[in-house]
């Protein structure tokens, strides 16, 4: 029987470095993904993500199953993602050719020459396009299309209304789509 994210919280909170290594190996790449998605960064978002998990540790004695792990996970996630995009949005522009070249390492497992191309200028103008959109925007539209987290979690994730989270993915997608034309019909 699988052990549940609740005992593993459980034994991480008794110390156990072993419960950490499985809860990382769990969601660590999730929560990257996640906050790839926000800063458009690689480096930064594994920093980030190490920053998210180092929480996670120190908030194992006090953890309560009220919620879910990977739903706290999300919005320590957003939280970090967000205060570091106000911290350096004044002094950093996002680094598209850094994006670019993680979409091509992304594509260099496809079959043929052509598809990498197709498939790495796809990428770009996915990330240019969520690069566009205000911040509570892009998080929601993360959330909700890459990670396919239903409007009530990400509600909860970003400390909101469903309500809210419905209004901000509405008013993203007309965004989207005028920037991408046909590239995402999922929107």
């Amino acid at each position: 029987m699988p052990v549940t994210d609740g005992q593993l919280m459980r034994r991480l909170a008794a110390g156990d470095q072993q419960a950490f290594a499985l809860l990382m190996h769990q969601h660590a790449q999730r929560v990257l993904n996640v906050l790839y998605r926000i800063v458009l960064s690689q480096e930064e978002a594994e920093d980030l993500c190490q920053e998210v998990f180092e929480k996670l540790w120190l908030q194992a004695p006090q953890w309560q199953d009220k919620a879910q792990v990977s739903t706290w996970l999300y919005r320590v996630a957003h939280n970090a993602a967000l205060n570091h995009r106000q911290r350096f949005q004044a002094r950093h522009l996002v680094d598209t050719d850094e994006a670019v070249r993680a979409s091509d390492e992304q594509v260099e497992q496809s079959e043929s020459a052509g598809e990498q191309r197709d498939q790495a200028q796809r990428q770009q103008r996915i990330e240019s396009a969520l690069a566009g959109l205000p911040e509570a925007q892009r998080a929601a539209v993360v959330f909700r299309y890459y990670q396919g987290l239903p409007v009530k979690d990400i509600a909860e994730i970003m400390e909101t209304s469903p309500k809210a989270v419905e209004s901000l993915l509405s008013r993203a997608k007309p965004q989207l789509k005028a920037r991408l034309g046909g590239v995402l019909d999922a929107l």
